[in-house]
């Protein structure tokens, strides 16, 4: 498969699921290009060798790389990091007309920002992308205090749910995502758990040199370490907190902090403030030498403030301390915890929760360095069985090849059939057309035919051609008059007979639409599906359907929108020749032509159940 990995963070950025993860899918026969920004992250400054240019290309170890401007910052200012996303997003939806057509693009997120290149290269390229969720929008933003606007969070909880009806998949850290995810309407079908690895080119597995224990002052003492980001999320107090608690009960216990963020001053001013001699903290560390750090540790700490959120995430250190192999504590709850303690690896403990950290350290500093040792092999036959990257990127193989046969076997036989078929039917039924064209000139004036901008597949818009069935009748407000007032007795035939759907056959041969598939409603419906709802656009719009053939306009909004996702999952050639014959049968006996009290269809105001 020719793959392209759309992501905004990449080498020589820390990026696990950048060169790495290329390279691996590289390695298992697949041909990978990259669109990313220049390199800034995180200390948003413009890495030394790069400048930002209009478009850079490079090779990184036979990997073709196509790098766009973007605003460089990554400070604490909202409008900087915003300017940041958006830039990117801007750039890369037009990189994306200049990298090779792939059969299926990888997007990283977050930010959820890179997903407008990869709706662009759908939309203009016929690209279907596969959504890689690291963090869920907008409830990160909520919950790390990033965002706390009530109407830019609802925009971006709008814009999410667009994302997700466009992905052609959804892949997700943890079963917690998952979960939440279905609860916002993604069907179980387009959702897949595939677990983080870690950067395993990176962290070094060397023995521990004694010389350089005692230079860092691990000798002697019982070292709990903390690496990363220290930020609100981390909620660090918690470890102070506790540090305190095992000054007197435990006073070889320390706690090393390696890391920065925005919460490195306050915490280094408290210790001081407190007096912690059992807390040191030490600056960040390239991924090539934390190895050394997590080796001398003898345990490996993670923790989160305790959030709802977090119960379903899993912090990407998890799988570098299960790599190390040493015992973990592990300070956040659900699908995280259960990793840990799955894979024997360590012990979960309450997080923000001062004293069952202290209890936590306790008790693995009562167990002997044999059983600790052994604890810690456990984590790392769990890593290398479960987590690696092997092992995660033949899981996004099998799921880019789903992807990718999906788009191309079914949906190709189907064009040529409605090629041929639209094509032929204009042909033979031109005298036809030419007439209804000449009646309905007479009748009811011109425009002969009603154009209206309807939306198409993954919901781009297109002019659909149909005749005219109706008077352009105005109230004394100048306000059309209702549907029932305006038809004429030319425009019910026209109507009961499909006739008036004719001219559509030109938007078949131009491929806005297809023969059979769901009808093209409204453009200002869109935003008020559901993501099921939404999963009607995941094909082209048919002249008919399988809500027509079994009630057409007859039956609930509701039941229409089933039939039509039904459609959607079911989809074949038998089935649509199916729908093609009953069509010609409900044409002759003329059913479902209209809902009750209608002309036509009541407006769809975005109830609905699924």
């Amino acid at each position: 498969m020719r793959i392209l990995l759309i992501t905004q963070w990449f080498d020589p950025e820390p990026s696990f699921k950048g060169l790495l993860f290329a390279q691996e899918l590289r390695r298992q026969g697949h041909q990978v290009e990259v669109l990313t920004g220049f390199p800034n992250y995180p200390g948003g400054k413009v890495y030394p060798g790069y400048r930002i240019r209009p478009f850079q290309r490079e090779v990184m170890d036979g990997i073709p790389i196509l790098r766009v401007p973007l605003y460089p910052s990554h400070d604490g200012s909202g409008a900087k990091r915003a300017l940041n996303y958006l830039s990117f997003a801007a750039a890369a939806s037009i990189g994306t007309l200049f990298v090779n057509r792939p059969d299926v693009a990888y997007v990283y997120h977050p930010p959820a920002t890179v997903s407008l290149p990869a709706m662009v290269l759908r939309a203009l390229r016929g690209v279907p992308f596969v959504y890689d969720i690291q963090d869920l929008w907008p409830d990160t933003l909520a919950a790390t205090g990033m965002m706390e606007n009530a109407a830019v969070l609802k925009g971006v909880s709008g814009w999410m749910n667009r994302v997700y009806r466009q992905a052609a998949h959804v892949t997700v850290l943890s079963e917690g995502f998952k979960e939440r995810l279905q609860q916002r309407g993604v069907p179980e079908n387009k959702l897949s758990v595939i677990s983080n690895w870690t950067d395993e080119g990176q962290i070094t597995m060397a023995t521990p040199d004694p010389a350089r224990a005692r230079e860092l002052g691990f000798e002697g003492r019982f070292n709990v370490v903390f690496a990363g980001t220290m930020g609100k999320a981390q909620a660090l107090d918690t470890v102070l907190e506790a540090a305190e608690v095992l000054r007197e009960s435990q006073p070889t216990a320390r706690f090393v902090m390696i890391g920065g963020g925005v919460e490195v001053e306050r915490l280094q001013a408290q210790t001081m403030e407190k007096q912690l001699s059992n807390v040191v903290f030490l600056p960040r560390r390239p991924p090539s030498e934390i190895g050394e750090i997590l080796n001398l540790a003898d345990a490996l700490l993670v923790h989160l403030k305790d959030d709802p959120l977090f119960a379903i995430t899993i912090p990407s250190k998890t799988q570098a301390y299960l790599m190390v192999g040493k015992p973990i504590l592990m300070g956040v709850r659900g699908d995280a915890a259960w990793m840990v303690e799955d894979a024997g690896a360590g012990y979960a403990f309450e997080p923000q929760h001062p004293q069952a950290l202290a209890d936590a350290v306790a008790r693995l500093m009562g167990m002997t360095a044999a059983e600790r040792k052994e604890m810690g092999s456990s984590g790392q036959a769990y890593y290398w069985q479960r987590l690696s990257l092997e092992v995660g990127a033949r899981a996004f193989v099998r799921v880019f090849g789903q992807v990718v046969m999906a788009n191309r076997s079914s949906d190709r036989f189907k064009r040529l059939l409605d090629i041929v078929a639209a094509g032929s039917g204009l042909v033979i039924l031109s005298l036809p057309l030419a007439g209804l064209a000449s009646l309905v000139r007479l009748k009811l004036g011109s425009p002969v035919l009603f154009s209206q901008q309807r939306p198409g597949l993954h919901g781009q818009p297109f002019t659909m051609h149909k005749f005219r069935t109706m008077r352009d009748a105005v109230d004394s407000h100048g306000q059309p008059l209702p549907d029932s007032e305006r038809m004429t007795p030319l425009g019910r035939f026209l109507r009961a007979s499909s006739l008036d759907e004719l001219p559509e056959l030109v938007n078949v041969l131009r491929g806005d639409m297809s023969l059979v598939g769901p009808r093209p409603l409204l453009v200002e419906y869109l935003e008020r599906y559901t993501p099921q709802q939404a999963r009607r656009h995941e094909v082209r719009p048919g002249i008919t359907g399988w809500a027509q053939v079994n009630g057409r306009n007859a039956i609930s909004w509701d039941q229409k929108f089933k039939l039509d996702v039904w459609y959607v999952e079911n989809r074949s050639f038998a089935l649509d020749m199916k729908i093609l014959w009953l069509t010609v049968q409900k044409v002759f006996k003329r059913e479902g032509i209209s809902a009750a009290g209608e002309a036509t269809m009541p407006r769809f105001e975005g109830q609905g159940e699924i």
